[in-house]
């Protein structure tokens, strides 16, 4: 029942020289000024869905709602993410499920099903990961961007997911399920 799998991604800029600019787009996680968009991916691994780029201060849950992500969605989808998506309220509200790995808890080790769980979905959402390695393999995105260059990022994201797409399938099982 799996629609999207879901992650950010962030592309590095050059630091702007202003500094509420320089605030905004700030990355903590990559320590470096940054833009970050949302990707989303099929579960036979296209790009489904790609958000504008924002700040790379922006949450994850601010560009999920921001972007219209939810309205991509239809009713009783699953959507699959990484625990760091904190978007079940608003899922829950369109009828859908979040599927996030499950978390540790106060006792020391997971029960059996849920390390069947992680794995299953750890092994789905490494295809993310994959499709984001894919886009970011263009010559462009390998070094810090210009900020001359930042108000055509939306599009060279745009156009090099496409160009994605039309590249051969992510992974071999997806072409066992196309094929039946």
């Amino acid at each position: 029942n799996v629609r999207v799998i879901i992650d950010c991604s962030e592309i590095f800029i050059e630091r702007p020289k202003n500094l509420e600019a320089q605030a905004v787009t700030w990355s903590d996680y990559k320590s470096h000024n940054t833009l970050k968009f949302l990707i989303g991916i099929t579960p036979t691994g296209f790009i489904s869905f790609l958000s504008e780029c924002y700040g790379g201060r922006a949450s994850d849950k601010f560009i999920c709602k921001d972007s219209g992500f939810f309205n991509f969605l239809d009713l009783y989808d699953d959507v699959m993410a990484d625990r760091g998506f904190q978007i079940q309220e608003e899922l829950m509200l369109k009828f859908c499920k979040l599927i996030v790995p499950p978390g540790k808890r106060l006792k020391a080790q997971m029960t059996k099903a849920e390390t069947e769980k992680t794995q299953k979905v750890a092994n789905l959402r490494i295809h993310v990961e994959r499709a984001i390695n894919r886009l970011k393999f263009f010559r462009i995105f390998k070094s810090s961007l210009p900020i001359t260059m930042i108000h055509q990022c939306d599009d060279m994201v745009k156009i090099c997911a496409a160009l994605c797409n039309l590249k051969p399938l992510l992974f071999k099982e997806a072409t066992k399920t196309n094929t039946e």
